[in-house]
Parts: structure tokens; C-alpha cells; sequence
């Protein structure tokens, strides 16, 4: 019955809320989408981190940090969501460092 209430919510284009009902599967495939876009900004944001110290002007390095303060929160508040949806940051963390999740 929840199944059916669910996914009439879903076809009315109504809002889910984290603490709201939802089957595991769907909870399940919403952390691994969500942790897979955090895991990725935070990826993402090491080959720019490589370069600050060999930029070549105090300008360059400003904006190499920018962009690298920018992804670390974006990865931040990604893995702040996956939290709601009732996972730990320290999992989400330790399944990247064990290959058992995936960025891209």
C-alpha cells in the first residue's frame, strides 16, 4: 500500500522529503547517485589543488583556491544530502576509499 501512495506522489509530480516514506530501492539509488556526484566534486578538485603552488602569480593561485574551495563545497553539501537520506559521510568516504563506490 505505502508503494502505491508513493509512487502516486511521485506521478503528481509532488515533493519527497528524506524523512518521508520511500521504498529502499528507491532510497538506496538516490544515495548512490547523490554520493557519486559528492565523490566526484571532491575528485575533481585535486588536479586543480596540484597546481596552486606552481601558479605563476598570486592572481593565479587566488583563483586555482576559488575553484577548488568551490568543488570541496559542492561535494560538501552533497554528502550533507546523502546524510539526510540516512547514510554516513564516514561510509559514503570509506566505500569511495574501498572501490565500492564509483565517481566520474
Amino acid at each position: 500500500m505505502n508503494e502505491i501512495i508513493f509512487q502516486e506522489r511521485i506521478d503528481s509530480e509532488r515533493k519527497i522529503e528524506p524523512k518521508d516514506w520511500m521504498p529502499d530501492d528507491y532510497r538506496k539509488h538516490l544515495i548512490r547517485q547523490i554520493s557519486q556526484h559528492a565523490h566526484s566534486e571532491v575528485i575533481g578538485m585535486q588536479p586543480e589543488g596540484n597546481w596552486i603552488s606552481r601558479a605563476p602569480s598570486l592572481r593565479a593561485k587566488m583563483i586555482l583556491l576559488a575553484k577548488v574551495q568551490d568543488e570541496a563545497g559542492h561535494g560538501l553539501y552533497l554528502y550533507s544530502a546523502c546524510e539526510t537520506l540516512g547514510i554516513s559521510r564516514e561510509e559514503l568516504v570509506n566505500q569511495l576509499h574501498q572501490e565500492k563506490a564509483k565517481y566520474s
